[in-house]
C-alpha cells in the first residue's frame, strides 16, 4: 500500500482549518448560547428558590398569625366564659340576697301584722273591760263614797305646790264637776272646805257629768284636779295601754 504524504497532509492541514474554523465560528458561539441558557436557568432557578423561600416565610408568618388569632381568640372566649360565669354567680348572689330581704320582709311585716292585730284587740280588750267596769261601778250607791272621795280629792289639792295651788284658785271660772246633782247643804261645805285649802277661790260653778261615776273633779281654764272613779279608770286602761306597747317594742 503506497501513502501519498502529500495528500495526508493537506487533509489533515484541511481537518485542522476545518476544526479551527468550527470552533471560532460555531463552538463558542453554540458554548456562549449553552453558557447563556445555563446562566438564564440558574438565575431563574434562584429567583424560583427566593420566591419558594418568600413563600415559605409569608406562609410561616401567615401560620403565625393564625396561631396568634387563634390564640387570642382563645383568650378572650376564655375571659367571656369567664365573664358570663362571673355574672352568673353575681346575678344568682343579688337574686338570692333580694330573696331573702323579700322573705325578711314578709316575715317583718307578718310580725308586725300580728303585733298590730295583737294591740288591737288588747285595745279593744282593755275598752272592753274599762266599759264592763264602768257599767259595774255604775250600779254601786255613791252616797256612801262622796265624801270620801271629797276628802281625797282635798288631799289631792292640798299636795300641790304651793304656786299651783294659787295658779288654781285663780283660774276662774272654775268649776266642780259631780256625777249627780249636789244638794245646797252639800255644796255650802264643799264651797267652805275648797276654800280652806284654796284661799281667794271664789264661788265655784257646779256641774253634773255623769261619766265621773263617782267622785270629784276640779276644772280650770289652765288647771284641773281630779279624783272619780273615771279618772282612775282612765289610769287604768293607761296603764295597761303602756305596758302593751312596752311588750310591743
Amino acid at each position: 500500500m503506497h501513502i501519498d504524504w502529500w495528500t495526508l497532509a493537506l487533509q489533515a492541514i484541511n481537518v485542522l482549518i476545518l476544526v479551527w474554523l468550527l470552533s471560532r465560528f460555531l463552538f463558542r458561539p453554540v458554548m456562549g448560547a449553552i453558557a447563556a441558557r445555563q446562566a438564564a436557568a440558574d438565575a431563574l432557578l434562584a429567583d424560583a428558590q427566593t420566591a419558594k423561600d418568600a413563600a415559605a416565610a409569608e406562609a410561616a408568618a401567615l401560620k403565625a398569625q393564625n396561631d396568634g388569632f387563634a390564640a387570642e381568640a382563645d383568650r378572650r372566649r376564655r375571659e367571656m366564659q369567664a365573664g358570663i360565669e362571673a355574672e352568673r354567680a353575681r346575678l344568682l348572689d343579688q337574686a338570692k340576697g333580694e330573696a331573702a330581704a323579700l322573705a325578711q320582709q314578709a316575715s317583718a311585716a307578718s310580725a308586725a301584722e300580728r303585733t298590730r292585730m295583737k294591740a288591737d284587740l288588747e285595745e279593744k280588750a282593755a275598752a272592753l273591760a274599762g266599759r264592763i267596769a264602768e257599767k259595774l261601778l255604775g250600779r254601786l250607791p255613791v252616797a256612801g263614797t262622796t265624801d270620801i272621795l271629797f276628802t281625797a280629792l282635798l288631799d289631792r289639792v292640798r299636795a300641790l305646790p304651793a304656786n299651783d295651788r294659787r295658779k288654781l284658785a285663780n283660774d276662774t271660772p272654775l268649776t266642780v264637776a259631780t256625777p249627780g246633782p249636789v244638794e245646797d247643804e252639800a255644796r255650802d261645805r264643799y264651797v267652805r272646805d275648797l276654800e280652806a285649802v284654796l284661799p281667794g277661790i271664789g264661788i265655784p260653778r257646779f256641774a253634773v257629768d255623769p261619766a265621773l261615776i263617782a267622785g270629784f273633779e276640779l276644772r280650770g281654764p289652765h288647771m284641773q284636779v281630779r279624783n272619780s272613779w273615771r279618772a282612775d279608770l282612765d289610769e287604768v286602761l293607761a296603764k295597761l295601754g303602756e305596758d302593751d306597747h312596752a311588750r310591743i317594742g
